[in-house]
């Protein structure tokens, strides 16, 4: 064998070396020998209902694998549910406020447990090896179906229900008498609807003439004040005229009783016959000759006589 075929085979021997190794990884790694090589700690997780769920069973959080089911579940003593206990990797911490619920990774597929942790709960002491955990149950396909089945019984009485009432309303309600009376009801409505519309037209002409009696009513008021203004007025000044009449009157009642007492030129006239004489010639005179031309005559009486 030369060196050269000898370089060849050792190449052909390390290529093959590799992959092997890069088997053997990838083996260990994906498959169930690689957990093994981890350390674990365990948690007892109790449910009400863990159907589905079998041992080596996934556990994951928020989608990594983080252990998995070490055994089936387990009936509890009180008959009120069953346990099951997760082998975690002992450098994964889970805070004691995570839940653990039970997932499926699709409609038909495998169920595993789901830890979920809250954001506020991160700051959450850790979990300690073998503490007893209270899970939450979600709805797998079978309860699903169980409550489909119920449901559609409810579906069928309500369907039976609506039959019911469409079959009466159909034999009772919507008849030929009904239907007819119907027409008729909704003919009188029509027509019941033309009136009032003809009614609203003359109401709206009552309406405009009663406007215009306000408008026409509130000038005459307008006139009514103003006449009452001038009635006022009026009544004011004949007040006036009273009292003016009523001093006059007074006046001619303090003359006439002087003129009774004889005091007063008035009783001097009435009394005195010559003084009434004098002044009678006084006036006579002063007719006939004026001012100017004024001559002491004697009244044509006196002189007759």
């Amino acid at each position: 064998m030369t060196s050269k075929e000898r370089a060849s085979q050792l190449r052909v021997g390390i290529f093959m070396a590799i992959g092997l190794l890069a088997i053997g990884l990838m083996v260990v790694y994906f498959g169930r020998f690689g957990e093994s090589i981890h350390g674990f700690y365990r948690i007892r997780v109790e449910y009400p209902n863990a159907s589905g769920i079998f041992k080596g069973a996934s556990v994951l959080l928020a989608g990594a694998k983080i252990g998995s089911v070490e055994n089936n579940p387990v009936i509890l003593p009180d008959m009120n549910g069953v346990y099951i206990d997760l082998k975690i990797f002992e450098e994964v911490k889970i805070p004691s406020a995570a839940e653990f619920t039970i997932g499926s990774s699709g409609l038909l597929g495998d169920r595993y447990v789901q830890i979920v942790v809250a954001k506020d709960a991160t700051s959450a002491p850790p979990i300690a090896p073998g503490a007893v955990i209270q899970g939450k149950s979600e709805a797998g396909m079978g309860d699903v179906f169980e409550q489909a089945g119920s449901l559609l019984v409810d579906v069928q009485i309500a369907v039976n229900n609506i039959n019911k009432v469409a079959e009466k309303l159909n034999t009772e309600v919507f008849k030929e008498s009904t239907v007819a009376n119907l027409s008729t009801t909704l003919s009188n409505l029509k027509e019941a609807s033309a009136a009032v519309s003809e009614a609203s037209k003359k109401i709206d002409g009552v309406v405009k003439k009663a406007g215009e009696a306000i408008d026409s009513g509130k000038q005459t008021f307008a006139s009514a004040n103003q006449t009452f203004t001038s009635a006022n007025q009026t009544f004011t000044s004949a007040k006036s005229a009273a009292d003016d009449l009523k001093k006059a009157i007074g006046d001619l009642r303090s003359l006439l009783q002087q003129a009774r007492q004889g005091r007063g030129a008035l009783a001097a006239l009435i009394s005195d016959r010559e003084m009434a004489d004098n002044l009678r010639a006084l006036v006579s005179n002063l007719r006939r000759s004026g001012i100017l031309w004024y001559k002491d005559r004697p009244p044509p009486e006196a002189s007759s006589r």
